[in-house]
């Protein structure tokens, strides 16, 4: 059966949920630009030592009972050889990844179909009649209405993914914790939601409003130079 969001606050139940900025941004779309899809590592969940040591050092501050990470565009599978996930899983900690249903994704997306499918043909008509002009033809209304189409349609586009990019996916990820520390049967719970920065401000809203409280974990970046080899060093 379909999962179907909905945003219950917890009962009899009291959540601290600790937000942890991902060490590095988490992206999302409903289909890869082609310019990322070239790019081999733009997937790689690499992590640093520093960022391990952080996460450790939380753990034994914070001793949490369950721990989310915000999915993106990753597989559901927990890659067992992923640092993080190993080291929730040698502190006892349960460990999930959280974000849209991939019903509630495939939905939301075949609703774009059209404006993607146009998009295409237009790009494509675009193309032909450069080609056939040999340049931009500035003085054809044809054309500028073509091109013009295509940019509010574009715009659209953009704008109703990004919708779903924060506003949506955010819901999901938030009744994803609420469903977690269901499980769990301490009536105090703290939880860890490691996600991107862009979402600490949606997701605390949605905690405050639920009456979940939120405390932020955000990092700070340098560069450092040991021997001629820059390092980042990672800090609350």
């Amino acid at each position: 059966m379909p999962e179907v969001l909905e945003l219950e606050p917890l009962k009899k139940k009291q959540l601290k949920l600790i937000m942890i900025e991902s060490e590095f941004p988490i992206e999302w779309w409903f289909e890869v630009p082609a310019k990322i899809k070239e790019d081999l590592l733009w997937d790689l969940h690499i992590i640093s030592k520093e960022y391990l040591e952080l996460i450790s050092g939380l753990i034994d501050k914070y001793h949490p009972e369950f721990t989310l990470e915000e999915k993106g565009m990753r597989d559901d599978n927990l890659d067992p050889n992923d640092p993080l996930i190993k080291l929730f899983k040698e502190q006892g900690i349960p460990f999930k990844f959280g974000d849209i249903s991939q019903n509630a994704n495939d939905y939301l997306s075949a609703a774009l179909d059209d404006h993607r499918e146009s998009i295409k043909k237009l790009e494509k008509r675009i193309k032909e009649i450069i080609e056939k002009n040999g340049s931009v033809p500035k003085e054809d209304e044809l054309f500028q209405q073509i091109v013009l189409w295509k940019e509010y349609l574009l715009r659209d586009y953009i704008d109703q993914e990004m919708e779903i990019r924060y506003n949506v996916r955010e819901a999901w990820m938030m009744m994803n914790v609420l469903n977690f520390a269901r499980e769990i049967d301490n009536r105090s719970l703290t939880g860890f939601i490691i996600c991107d920065l862009r979402h600490f401000n949606g997701l605390e809203k949605l905690a405050t409003e639920l009456g979940v409280d939120i405390e932020q974990i955000k990092i700070q970046r340098r560069i450092k130079e040991i021997e001629s080899i820059e390092e980042v060093a990672i800090e609350i």
